[in-house]
């Protein structure tokens, strides 16, 4: 149409479409019927104006991008907004994307799976590598409600999602998983990467799972500033974990986060925490569950675990709370502080064995200036288990295997790889 397309209800199937399946210039709507498309180009192409789904149900197979804004323009706004409906999206074409804006992405509801194929390939025309992608904005990416938003990218260089401009998460259940390697041409290269934008990344609410595994693939990673205010977050990645270049922020929430070879949380600026429980787990030496360089980390509150190679110390003149990192050479599961008084403090398995050293930064609400004992070893039982953190469960005691007095804002125990890496 040279106008627009408006889906109110029917079945319709689109079956080989040569070129789009669906083509629209002013605008596309949908609200309610089934579509079925399978296409060798684009599924939804909308040139000029925008794309609603308010309801309804999708179903694509294509080899170019599945749903997309393809004019990019200053005076007319081409975003695409998902209110509601079923959404299954698979693309299989070298750097095409499920979901892709010339302006932002709005997703507010519905049930969407996207799973992608292709591998990245180098556009010889813009001179640079462009890669397959399961939600991909120009713009701004706004992701809320109680909806669920699944994305799986198995090509080399493939991501999750990405947005040009700025990322927040208010609201629902959304789980990324990338298997691909590192794409490489000549001297240039791009890894698979779950989440990331350009601008700040901001987690209000909602559940977020994050899966890696391959070369460099990173979690959840912002160009500017990462803030978590709340929600669940659940990644395991082959490379950073959480990572950002300028600050990251951590106020509320459930964090756990797991890095195979490098640090769990790193920022290349500076750290603070306020709030939430985070469990952060790194990689041996040099690697960190906290990693800010030597740039300020602030503690102000919160419960938090980081246990990898080494860690960066919290910043004493900048922390209100009281911090411990212990460091360690022996192997063990269990690591259990208590008070003089046998008030606990932490009981926390260790979720992975450190060849050479371990270094442990524990910081809680509930370190005071007094003397307390870490014990090492024994067995737990009961209670509740946040990767590793229990709360509520009965310890049975291992090991002593040293006692200090938490009179300082930082307070180091053992052989540490503390001070952060340059």
């Amino acid at each position: 149409s040279d106008d627009y397309i408006r889906v109110n209800s029917g079945n319709i199937t689109i079956s080989g479409a040569v070129k789009d399946g669906i083509h629209a210039a002013d605008y596309f709507e949908m609200n309610g019927g089934l579509l079925d498309i399978a296409s060798t180009s684009d599924a939804i192409d909308c040139d000029e104006g925008y794309i609603v789904i308010n309801a309804g149900s999708i179903k694509i197979n294509s080899v170019g991008d599945g749903i997309k804004t393809s004019y990019k323009s200053t005076d007319i706004a081409r975003y695409i907004t998902i209110n509601g409906g079923t959404l299954d999206i698979n693309v299989t074409g070298d750097a095409s994307k499920g979901i892709k804006s010339k302006d932002a992405i709005t997703i507010a509801g519905g049930t969407i799976t996207v799973k992608t194929t292709g591998n990245a390939y180098y556009d010889t025309g813009d001179a640079e590598i462009t890669s397959s992608c399961g939600v991909k904005a120009d713009g701004n990416i706004s992701i809320s409600g109680t909806g669920t938003l699944t994305v799986t990218s198995s090509g080399k260089g493939g991501k999750g999602i990405s947005a040009d401009g700025t990322l927040t998460f208010d609201g629902c259940t959304t789980t990324v998983t990338t298997t691909g390697d590192q794409y490489v041409y000549g001297a240039d290269d791009t890894a698979a990467k779950a989440i990331k934008s350009d601008g700040n990344l901001t987690v209000n609410s909602g559940t977020i799972k994050v899966s890696t595994s391959k070369t460099e693939a990173e979690g959840l990673e912002s160009k500017a500033t990462l803030v978590i205010n709340g929600g669940t977050i659940e990644i395991e990645a082959y490379d950073d974990g959480i990572n950002a270049d300028n600050h990251i922020e951590i106020t509320g929430g459930s964090v756990y986060v797991y890095s195979t070879v490098n640090d769990a949380i790193d920022s290349n600026g500076t750290l603070t925490i306020s709030g939430g429980t985070v469990v952060a787990v790194g990689s041996t030496s040099p690697e960190a569950g906290f990693d800010c360089d030597n740039n300020t980390f602030k503690i102000t509150g919160g419960t938090l675990i980081g246990v990898g190679g080494s860690t960066s110390t919290p910043t004493s003149s900048a922390s209100t709370q009281r911090s411990i990192i212990y460091g360690s050479t022996s192997a063990y599961q269990l690591v259990h502080i208590e008070s003089s008084t046998g008030t606990e403090l932490i009981t926390f398995k260790v979720p992975r064995t450190y060849s050479q050293s371990m270094t442990l930064l524990f910081s809680s609400p509930s370190m005071t200036n007094t003397s307390y004992t870490i014990y090492t070893g024994g067995s737990v039982s009961g209670g509740s288990n946040f990767h590793g953190l229990y709360t509520g469960a009965t310890y049975t005691k291992g090991t002593s295997v040293a006692t200090f007095t938490a009179s300082n804002m930082v307070t180091t125990v053992g052989t540490s790889g503390g001070g952060g890496r340059p």
